[in-house]
């Protein structure tokens, strides 16, 4: 079971590892002394990250890889020089700001520490996001690229063509310091939160001319959340629910670190791979004639070079993180403020501009080709036809005529939803982009804008959910939240007080939805299953001796299928630290190359099977085209009084435990199999 001291560790490891290399890095870009402390940890993680996993596939995921590749990152950063650009700040942001990013980032990591009680285990229900810790483990016992955990095949191990980088960083922390999965994916959740927070202040900081309550403003927007809790007291649920569709996945800060930290970590990379590109714009280019090259040529470009690939590093890094943020979000950020960019900037200085993006472009598609082609075939092997479709986000609820629903939709984006999701990050960032003085404002504002329309009419069609569109606002809400900051900021300086009470009113409507949220993720819920889940360590331990790193269980995919709002095998994924036969319909949705009537037919073979009503073939078939090693049967199953496994000549008992678990090894007639795994 993870540890708050375990993951406390794994949080401290991480600064260590990603902050310094990103301090020096971003010394060495014209980013200026304050942005370039606030890019830090987040340009530390990508860069790092990246370089780190591609070691770690041509010379294994081991510890000496990652700290060679570290120190290999941070002895050329020290070769370049610093830069002499960027525009500086007044002052430095202060210290004490990054410590307060750093608390408030405990808030999304408190969704995932399970909550010991008296009665069991109670867990929040960010948890059912966090099921793709069974990844790390993975990446922890066999390397990158990782083999499929989910799903076992008669043709081999499987591939992921899940975007899988943030989770491989949090199985860096697991194997530095021992940790478990599930303690590095709540450190790695904390960083996420901690880097994201660190980066917006630093831009308000920037935008608002030195300002340090522009970060401090920044913070209080990250604890806010919806007005629908505030619109429920003055209205009535009834009225809300009728005028609005259901909340959604499309929601602030603190909810989507805590349930999808990845997809917040490449919003993160976009935005500063945009002030990147800003940068780009404005970095001296090569003069037109040899005679007139500077004696001093490679010191004055090195910045330069060092942007183009630091961006090309940081595109990969949040494509490896989300498809739908860093892929799909970054291209329609990245057009519009590029045509910005490219638009304002001189005569001169277009076609270098032109050629620097894309050859950062040509080198972040040649380190991402693998795990893009792997999407690609995934997409081609689920069927469904096209993955995005272009379709307005669904506002208004049943209260307005069907007729005109669907056109009111279209306004009632800008108007309504926006304005009761992100009150103050939405109509106090809008104001001020129209306000603030500052190079980088004109190319974020349209990026900004960019974002928002991908959540306002795409629709991703793989999977259940429109991930899509909830995620492709972040880049957009991390801009504004930046641009509120600072004008909130500008306004304090100038005294301004019905900005300033405006600014208020809105952040405090906003406290509400966010003290509910910091509640459930602080104290979660206690499950019918819940007991069975505080007792499954040992359960699964034992199921570890008999299980080589590469075997598979097969285990009940409904085993304690109450933890989370929607059934998910979490026992498994969160515990077991072995691949599984069949994970389940939920798990294998997103994590395999499953076609929807071939996962419907594994479902319910493994449902037959652990209900204890599954045929001699049935066995077989979990052997032969699901590569089931070795079996877990619990008193919860049907299967524990009504045993086909007892009966089989496929299965030899391995294990029992009375009234507890039985465990059994496919070792019969015509099985190869390595044997146990050592205790």
């Amino acid at each position: 079971m993870a540890t708050p001291s375990a993951a406390i560790l794994c949080a401290l490891l991480a600064l260590l590892l990603w902050v310094p290399i990103g301090w020096l890095i971003g010394r060495r870009l014209p980013l200026g002394r304050d942005l370039a402390l606030a890019a830090a940890p987040m340009l530390g993680w990508a860069v790092q990250g990246i370089i780190a996993l591609q070691a770690a596939t041509a010379a294994g995921f081991t510890v000496i890889i990652i700290l060679t590749a570290t120190l290999a990152i941070g002895g050329a950063a020290l070769l370049l020089p610093a830069a002499t650009e960027g525009e500086p700040a007044p002052r430095a942001l202060p210290l004490w700001i990054f410590a307060a990013a750093a608390l408030v980032a405990v808030g999304p990591a408190l969704a995932i520490l399970p909550k010991l009680m008296p009665d069991g285990i109670a867990l929040a229900s960010p948890i059912y996001d966090h099921a793709k810790i069974a990844l790390v483990d993975e990446i922890v016992r066999t390397g990158v690229p990782p083999a499929n955990p989910f799903l076992g095949t008669a043709h081999g191990p499987g591939s992921t063509a899940y975007y899988y980088f943030w989770l491989f960083g949090a199985a860096q922390l697991a194997r530095l310091s021992g940790a478990t999965g599930w303690e590095a994916d709540i450190a790695a959740t904390w960083f996420t939160g901690f880097a994201s927070l660190a980066l917006v202040c630093g831009l308000a900081f920037r935008l608002s001319g030195g300002q340090w309550a522009s970060a401090l403003f920044v913070l209080i927007l990250a604890l806010g959340g919806s007005l629908r809790p505030v619109l429920a007291a003055l209205f009535g649920a009834d009225a809300v629910d009728a005028a609005l569709e259901p909340a959604t996945g499309l929601a602030g800060w603190l909810f989507q670190t805590s349930w999808s930290p990845h997809h917040v970590a490449a919003g993160a990379t976009v935005v500063l791979s945009l002030i990147l590109m800003e940068r780009l714009a404005c970095a001296p280019s090569l003069p037109k004639r040899a005679s007139r090259l500077p004696p001093n040529l490679a010191p004055s470009l090195a910045p330069k070079f060092a942007l183009v690939l630091v961006l090309a590093l940081l595109i990969a890094a949040g494509f490896e993180s989300s498809l739908w943020v860093g892929g799909v979000t970054f291209l329609f950020c990245a057009g519009a403020a590029g045509l910005v960019l490219l638009l304002s900037a001189p005569a001169g200085a277009r076609l270098p501009f032109v050629i620097a993006i894309a050859i950062a472009g040509a080198l972040a598609l040649a380190l991402v080709f693998p795990l893009l082609s792997l999407q690609l075939a995934a997409a081609s092997g689920r069927g469904g036809g096209v993955p995005v479709l272009i379709s307005p986000f669904a506002v208004l609820g049943p209260a307005v005529p069907d007729d005109w629903r669907r056109l009111l939709d279209l306004p009632a984006y800008w108007l309504v939803l926006l304005a009761i999701e992100f009150p103050a990050v939405w109509i106090i960032g809008a104001v001020a982009a129209f306000r603030l003085k500052n190079p980088l404002v004109p190319a974020l504002s349209a990026a900004a804008f960019a974002s928002l329309c991908g959540g306002w009419l795409l629709v991703s069609t793989v999977g259940e959910n429109n991930d899509l569109g909830w995620r492709a606002v972040l880049p957009g809400l991390l801009i504004l939240t930046a641009f509120a900051g600072a004008g909130f900021a500008r306004c304090l300086a100038r005294r301004r007080m019905a900005g300033i009470a405006g600014a208020l009113v809105l952040a405090c409507l906003a406290v509400p939805d966010g003290l509910i949220l910091l509640r459930n993720n602080s104290v979660g819920e206690l499950s019918p299953d819940g007991a069975r889940f505080r007792d499954a360590p040992a359960m699964w331990a034992a199921v570890r001796r008999h299980a080589t790193p590469q075997e598979r269980i097969a285990s009940n995919p409904a085993m304690t299928s109450t933890l989370a709002p929607w059934p998910v095998n979490l026992s498994w994924a969160l515990l077991a630290d072995r691949r599984s036969c069949f994970a389940g319909n939920e798990l294998t949705l997103a994590f395999a190359t499953l076609p929807a009537d071939a996962r419907t037919r594994a479902a319910d073979l493994f449902e037959r099977v652990f209900a204890g009503t599954g045929s001699p073939d049935d066995l077989t078939a979990l052997v032969r085209d699901f590569d089931c090693k070795v079996v877990l049967l619990t008193p919860q199953d049907g299967a524990w009084s009504r045993d086909p496994f007892a009966r089989s000549a496929l299965f030899t008992p391995a294990e029992e435990v009375a009234g507890r678990w039985r465990i059994y090894r496919a070792d019969g007639p015509g099985i190869t199999s390595v044997g146990p795994a050592r205790p």
